[in-house]
């Protein structure tokens, strides 16, 4: 008895200090299953009952920064300093004093910045209406193609963006050369190389970024980039619920579905699907007013920041990756195991907790209410693949039928295809994307069109046109095969001396 209790105690001792507080997540080996259910669950300590006023999903502090919805930490407060993001991430960077053949002086209170456009470098010229965000590497402005003399001014003297005609509106990423956040010129340079160089590789598609036009002078390179006026998914799911009816959610999933494949079928995975990088072309007031959302001919999203894009290698090659990047709450279990993972099925997952937090208005692993909250839970729960319906679901966590349930019966099915391990079964997106409530999202003949913005968008379409100045530019980054591209953003200001 003694030699069994000395047995039970070593294994107690064996068991603490292998769940100890202090492992990695990499490190993290989820127990065993006992109750295998088609799909996973958490068990609850509470009726989901009381989930009605469920807690508000928090935005991830970088990206409400880098769009202006808080006040940017101070670069001077080490300890106020977010860390330097990965290449290709937006960031703080203050205008440089000197000549700028970019900067034309107009009034003291509005900055006019002008971009050589194709192969004949004719110049336009957009004049900066207020800052859209900033972090460690660039900021990004609002600006119009609208002449200030032609437009009313606020009583601070800047232009007054209520009396600006839509179609003029872009959105210019200013990126300074030189170190910025941290990382020496070489860094900043690279970053900017793969962002135009992914940039220009996925123009084709509307639901995508697209960059309209690209310059570069010795202090500083400019990216014009379509402003979508809605703002970004997160505020829609988390504060604008009203608009998202059942139809407006299915034609933005439906949308980004294809967009997404779009990438894959072009060897491209995103790897940073999440709410803050979809962003709505249209102001949350309009949606309602939309008779039928999946015929309407223009995208109505547009799938943004490229940053962490990579490209993988064609059959027979092994696509899988081990570089661990994203977000979090958008991880898939392999990625936060630390195994090597296809980008195309996590970013499948990406979209399950995407159309998910539509739906629920909350993030599937975030901890309920009344439940223990804490990182180290939420990545267990990822880990372990466990979440719940709270909206439409029962005291357990289960999908309940119902009027309003049945509305939400399309976008259940992906979900529930999409939040599984890859060995139980994790649908594939091709497979999703002639999912029947999918291909219902969008039923435009020919399929979608960029909507024009404005008398040079013909021009516009080949704006970047005489950039190319043959210099390699390694797009990898341990993970796949590398890329070689021509893009150089210093030559072409050289050239034009």
């Amino acid at each position: 008895m003694e030699a069994h209790g000395a047995n039970v105690q070593a294994q107690q001792d064996h068991n603490t200090a292998s769940h100890g507080s202090n492992r990695s997540i990499s490190e993290f080996v989820p127990e065993a299953l006992h109750n295998v259910r088609p799909r996973h669950v958490s068990a609850l300590s509470h009726t989901l009952s009381e989930s009605k006023s469920l807690p508000q999903m928090h935005r991830e502090e970088y990206l409400a920064a880098q769009r202006g919805l808080i006040k940017a930490p101070s670069t001077t407060d080490p300890a106020k300093t977010l860390p330097s993001p990965p290449p290709s991430s937006i960031g703080l960077g203050d205008s440089e004093e000197g000549d700028d053949e970019s900067r034309i002086d107009v009034e003291p209170s509005i900055e006019c910045l002008a971009v050589r456009y194709g192969a004949s470098k004719k110049r336009k010229l957009f004049y900066a209406v207020r800052l859209l965000g900033q972090g460690t590497f660039s900021k990004v402005v609002l600006a119009t193609s609208t002449p200030p003399s032609t437009t009313p001014t606020t009583t601070t003297g800047s232009i007054d963006e209520a009396a600006l005609p839509a179609h003029s509106l872009v959105a210019i990423k200013i990126v300074e050369h030189g170190p910025a956040g941290g990382a020496d010129e070489e860094r900043v340079e690279l970053s900017l190389k793969r962002e135009v160089a992914m940039l220009r590789e996925v123009k084709g598609h509307p639901s995508l970024t697209n960059l309209k036009a690209f310059d570069c002078t010795d202090e500083r390179a400019l990216l014009v980039l379509e402003y979508c006026p809605g703002g970004d998914l997160f505020d829609m799911a988390s504060e604008r619920r009203d608009v998202l009816t059942p139809e407006v959610v299915q034609r933005m999933f439906a949308e980004l579905v294809g967009a997404v494949r779009f990438l894959h079928t072009r060897w491209i995975v995103h790897r940073d699907i999440k709410l803050e990088n979809v962003l709505v072309n249209l102001p949350p007031s309009t949606l309602p007013l939309l008779p039928t959302p999946s015929t309407r001919p223009h995208p109505l999203i547009t799938l943004t920041d490229l940053g962490l894009s990579r490209h993988i290698p064609a059959p027979p090659a092994s696509p899988l990756l081990t570089t661990r990047c994203g977000s979090e709450d958008y991880a898939a279990p392999e990625i936060l195991l630390g195994q090597p993972y296809d980008g195309r099925a996590t970013d499948a997952w990406a979209l399950g907790v995407l159309l998910y937090a539509l739906v629920e208005g909350r993030l599937p692993f975030d901890p309920l209410p009344g439940a223990r909250s804490g990182r180290g839970r939420a990545v267990h729960r990822i880990a372990r693949c466990e979440w719940v319906w709270c909206r439409f679901g029962d005291e357990e966590g289960e999908w309940v039928e119902g009027p309003e349930a049945a509305e939400w019966a399309g976008a259940r099915v992906v979900v529930e295809g999409l939040l599984k391990k890859v060995r139980m079964g994790r649908r594939k997106l091709e497979d999703v994307e002639q999912d029947a409530w999918v291909r219902a999202g969008v039923r435009v003949a020919g399929g979608l069109v960029r909507a024009a913005t404005d008398a040079d968008d013909a021009e516009d379409m080949d704006a970047d046109a005489g950039v190319d100045v043959d210099v390699d530019v390694d797009l990898g980054d341990g993970d796949g095969e590398d890329v070689d591209v021509d893009v150089d953003v210093k030559a072409q200001a050289g050239a034009e001396r």
